[in-house]
């Protein structure tokens, strides 16, 4: 079906374009360079669908035609930026022309019912309605809001270990090891459902509205995707092919039902609240009692952020516990950080993270070697734009390859290694501000410039508080001497970066680790 559909739209852009003939462009380099073996009409979507991932095939390209380079998608044209530099010139140097957003319409109009009413903000376009939206989501994302969550976190990480320790008794025997995917998912999807809501978000391991809420943030990822997205790229292929908008809007519905059910409880109870003791200070309270926000306006914030947030916040820690499983001798070094910096008859707090700076270096090196997100969140230009002699038409996609940017040997020595002292020069500068520049931070798994993860307080919080209970608890075990596979993620399509399915057995550090929690 795929093929006769691809070879469908080369007929009808063979005929387009004999009939239209080739325009010839004002500029004599319309684009940066194309990558190699470039297929007339269809370009290069036929690479997209081998089995490797993009961002490994965007960094060998780059190693042969340079680091900033054109791929054409049909109609579609991406801009790919496998440097540093390159980042820091058109992203933050030029942010007002390439800030904006131009993604798939089944994602901006079937999930999140457009912007013409107010949904899905991470999306917008760059302009007044985005910045005031982003605005309000930064309000409650400062790290002086996040000091105030603090609680949450600590509830939080308790409720984790509780349930590792129990389904360590009756599950990693019997099993041969333990899979953590589900109770690292419980964490941060209700750490986030917290930090919104409150103390309505209780959720028991298990509930199964929590993970088909989380497998929902899954589904609506896969319209990133570039198989996904064939009809963008070829619009003859929207009379072809099966229309999955009842699918996207089965998921709309799910999240309707899901986060709107929330929301409306919330409601009540705010409304219920007259003394101001029911409700927690929370992230919704802040916008419902500022009332700028509409009702889908603020479900579409709710969905993003905690979709965004819990399932990247996630793969970071599954790759961690998979990394440090690998590499006992690292393990082992943190964890006597942590004994000689806090002791072992406490948890480590966030009032501890400046003094744990290995720890530190493990969890950046963690997002550099693995970022949750590796070709980020597609941006777009607002206009056109001259770079380095090559035009950049207006509404171009432009990528950031992270994955060749964290793998760039001048930045990076020996970059496929996991080396956590890489970091340290970063970690000891205390009292580090951001900026939006390339190297203020050890790796930009959070993305950079006017469109930077607005969450990345509330995401570093979480997974410092995650790590460091883990690893003060628990020695990662692998169930047999084979190395855990970190080299092949759960779904190469998939625009989040997640390992494989593992299991590994966890072994208590010492006979009072039951009474920390």
């Amino acid at each position: 079906m795929l093929i006769a559909a691809l070879t469908a739209a080369v007929l009808f852009y063979s005929v387009y374009h004999y009939g239209k003939g080739s325009a010839k462009p004002s500029l004599t380099n319309p684009y940066p360079p194309y990558a190699p073996q470039r297929l007339p009409f269809i370009g290069h979507i036929l690479h997209l669908l081998r089995p490797i991932a993009a961002q490994e095939l965007f960094r060998r390209w780059s190693l042969l035609v340079g680091p900033v380079f054109t791929i054409q998608l049909g109609a579609k044209h991406w801009v790919i930026l496998n440097s540093a530099q390159s980042v820091q010139d058109l992203i933050v140097e030029r942010g007002t022309v390439y800030s904006s957003r131009n993604l798939p319409d089944a994602l901006v109009y079937d999930l999140m019912d457009g912007p013409s009413k107010g949904g899905g903000f991470a999306f917008y376009e760059y302009g007044p309605a985005w910045r005031s939206l982003r605005r309000i989501a930064h309000s409650g994302l400062v790290k002086k809001k996040i000091n105030e969550y603090q609680p949450i976190f600590d509830e939080r990480r308790n409720t984790l270990l509780i349930n590792l320790w129990q389904a360590r008794a009756q599950y990693q025997v019997k099993d041969g090891g333990l899979s953590l995917t589900h109770f690292i998912e419980h964490y941060t999807m209700t750490s986030i459902l917290a930090i919104v809501f409150g103390n309505m978000c209780n959720f028991e391991p298990g509930d199964t509205r929590l993970h088909q809420a989380f497998a929902l943030t899954e589904r609506a990822a896969s319209i990133f995707g570039p198989t996904e997205q064939l009809a963008e790229f070829f619009p003859v292929l929207k009379m072809i092919l099966p229309s999955r908008k009842e699918e996207n809007l089965d998921i709309r519905n799910k999240m309707v039902d899901f986060y709107g059910g929330l929301l409306t409880e919330f409601r009540r109870n705010l409304e219920q609240d007259t003394d101001g003791n029911l409700v927690d200070e929370c992230f919704m309270k802040d916008v419902m009692v500022g009332g700028e926000l509409t009702d889908l306006q603020m479900m579409n914030f709710i969905t993003v952020f905690v979709g965004a947030g819990s399932e990247t916040t996630a793969s970071t820690l599954e790759w961690l516990v998979a990394l440090m499983a690998n590499e006992p001798d690292i393990q082992d070094k943190v964890y006597q950080e942590i004994q000689d910096k806090v002791g072992p008859n406490q948890l480590p707090g966030a009032e501890d993270e400046s003094s744990l700076t290995y720890l530190q270096c493990v969890i950046h090196e963690t997002l550099r070697l693995r970022p949750p997100a590796p070709l980020s969140v597609p941006h777009a230009t607002s206009d056109n734009n001259i770079y380095n002699g090559w035009l950049v038409p207006k509404n171009t996609t432009v990528i950031l390859n992270l994955h060749a940017i964290h793998k760039d040997p001048a930045r990076y020595p020996d970059p496929d290694k996991f080396n956590p002292d890489r970091h340290m020069e970063y970690v000891l500068r205390q009292n580090q501000r951001f900026s939006q520049t390339v190297d203020d931070r050890p790796h930009l798994a959070f993305s950079t410039g006017r469109r930077v993860c607005v969450g990345i307080h509330l995401a570093e919080r979480s997974i410092f508080m995650a790590a460091s209970a883990l690893l003060a608890c628990f020695r990662f075990q692998r169930i047999s001497d084979d190395l855990i596979d970190i080299h092949n993620p759960r779904d190469i399509r998939a625009p989040t970066f997640a390992p494989s399915p593992y299991k590994v057995n966890l072994i208590p550090r010492h006979d009072g680790v039951e009474s920390l929690f």
